[in-house]
C-alpha cells in the first residue's frame, strides 16, 4: 500500500465552523512541511470558507454543507451529494485525512471518500470502520483522556507516520495588501488607535453569556476608560440586549458592518479581545492577541490556546445542554479537565480585572 509520505494530492476533510478549521491549521501546516510538493485540498463548510485565504496552507477547497453537521445552509436535495462525490472522484486524490472531535462520527464523511475511490483514508473512529478507513486510529477520547483539538489533530498525523511538533500552534496570515487596507478601514470608521474588541455573537444559544451581564461588562470596560468595539455577523434580539441603552462616545457598534477581512483588521489592531467561545476567539489566539474567553462549559476541546489567553467558564442551563451521549458522559463524569464554573457576575469582575492587568500597549499581530 502506498504510504502517506508518498502522497502528492491529499484531501483534508473538516466540515465544521470557522474556529474549528483555524485550530486544524497547525496540522495543515505540518502536512505542508512534511509533504513538500503535495497539493492540499480542504473539503469544508460555507461557515468555514471565509477564513481559508488566511490559512496559508490550503491550495484548493471544496465547499459543501452536509446534513449530519449543525450548519445553516444544508441542502435537502440528495442528488447533490452524489455530485460532490463525483467531484471528489474527479480530483483523483491519493489520500484523505478526516479531522474530527470525539463527539463526532466520521463515517458519513469517510463513506464519501470511499465512494470517491480515494485509496488512503485515515481518521479517528470509536467503532471499527472495516473497509471505510484504510488507517483506523481507535479513538481513546473521552473514555481514557481528553486532548485539546489542536493536539488531537497533531497526534492523528503522528499515528499516520508523520513527524509532528506536539506544541505547535495554529497561525493565520494576512496578505500585505489587506494589512494596508485594514489601516484605511480603521481610519475610515474613526476608531482610535487604542481599543478593545468585544464579541457576544455565537452560533449556538447554549453558548450565550447572560445578556444583562454582557451589557454590564461593556459598561464597566467603558467606565474603565477603554474604547469598545462590539462585533457580530448580524443583529439578533440577544445581541441587541447585550448593547441595549449603551450610548457612549467610546462605544462603536460594528455588528453586521464588517466583512471577514475587516473583522480580522479589528482583531489584529486591538489591544485585547473579549469573546464567547467562537471563531473570533480563535482568530485572536492565532494572532497572539490578549484574549479573554467567556466559555460555556460544554466541550473542553475548544478552549483558547495562545499564551496570552484566559478562560472563564460559565454553566449551561440544563435545558440547553447537548443530547449527544458522549458529551453527556463527559458532563456527567465531570471530565472537563477540572474546569470550575463561575457565576456571570463574578466573570464580569474577573474580566475587568484581567483587562486592567494586561498592558495597554497594543500587541503587534503575530508577535
Amino acid at each position: 500500500m502506498k504510504k502517506w509520505q508518498q502522497c502528492k494530492n491529499l484531501l483534508l476533510i473538516r466540515l465544521d465552523n470557522m474556529g474549528d478549521v483555524i485550530m486544524n491549521n497547525a496540522a495543515f501546516a505540518t502536512l505542508k512541511e512534511q509533504l513538500p510538493g503535495c497539493k492540499l485540498t480542504l473539503l469544508t463548510s460555507s461557515m468555514a470558507a471565509p477564513i481559508l485565504p488566511y490559512l496559508d496552507t490550503i491550495d484548493e477547497s471544496i465547499i459543501f454543507d452536509v446534513p449530519w453537521m449543525k450548519l445553516k445552509d444544508v441542502t435537502n436535495k440528495e442528488t447533490v451529494y452524489f455530485d460532490v462525490i463525483e467531484k471528489i472522484r474527479f480530483f483523483q486524490f491519493d489520500g484523505c485525512i478526516l479531522f474530527s472531535v470525539y463527539s463526532q462520527n466520521i463515517f458519513p464523511a469517510a463513506l464519501m471518500a470511499y465512494l470517491a475511490a480515494i485509496p488512503l483514508r485515515g481518521g479517528y473512529a470509536r467503532e471499527n470502520p472495516y473497509h471505510l478507513l484504510t488507517h483506523w486510529i481507535p479513538d481513546p477520547e473521552p473514555l481514557r483522556y481528553i486532548h485539546h483539538q489542536i493536539k488531537r489533530d497533531l497526534l492523528l498525523l503522528e499515528h499516520l507516520g508523520l513527524t509532528v511538533n506536539p506544541s505547535r500552534l495554529p497561525t493565520l496570515h494576512v496578505p500585505r495588501s489587506e494589512a494596508i487596507q485594514a489601516k484605511e478601514f480603521l481610519t475610515k470608521i474613526g476608531i482610535p488607535d487604542s481599543f478593545i474588541v468585544v464579541n457576544f455573537d455565537v452560533s449556538e444559544s447554549k453558548r450565550e453569556f447572560p445578556a444583562e451581564q454582557a451589557n454590564r461588562l461593556i459598561r464597566q470596560c467603558l467606565a474603565s476608560g477603554h474604547t469598545v468595539v462590539s462585533t457580530g455577523v448580524k443583529p439578533s434580539p440577544y445581541l441587541q440586549s447585550c448593547i441595549a441603552g449603551i450610548a457612549h462616545n467610546n462605544f462603536y457598534n460594528s455588528i453586521e458592518q464588517t466583512s471577514i477581512h475587516e473583522l480580522i483588521s479589528l482583531i489584529t489592531n486591538a489591544n485585547a479581545v473579549i469573546s464567547l467561545n467562537t471563531g473570533v476567539a480563535h482568530v485572536a489566539c492565532a494572532f497572539d492577541k490578549p484574549t479573554c474567553v467567556l466559555y460555556a462549559n460544554s466541550n473542553p476541546q475548544h478552549g483558547p490556546w495562545s499564551q496570552y489567553s484566559v478562560q472563564f467558564n460559565f454553566e449551561i442551563p440544563q435545558i440547553l445542554k447537548s443530547k449527544n451521549e458522549i458529551i453527556c458522559y463527559v458532563d456527567r463524569e465531570n471530565l472537563t479537565q477540572g474546569a470550575s464554573t463561575l457565576q456571570a457576575e463574578a466573570i464580569v469582575e474577573n474580566t475587568v480585572n484581567w483587562l486592567a492587568s494586561i498592558t495597554t500597549k497594543p500587541v503587534a499581530a503575530g508577535s
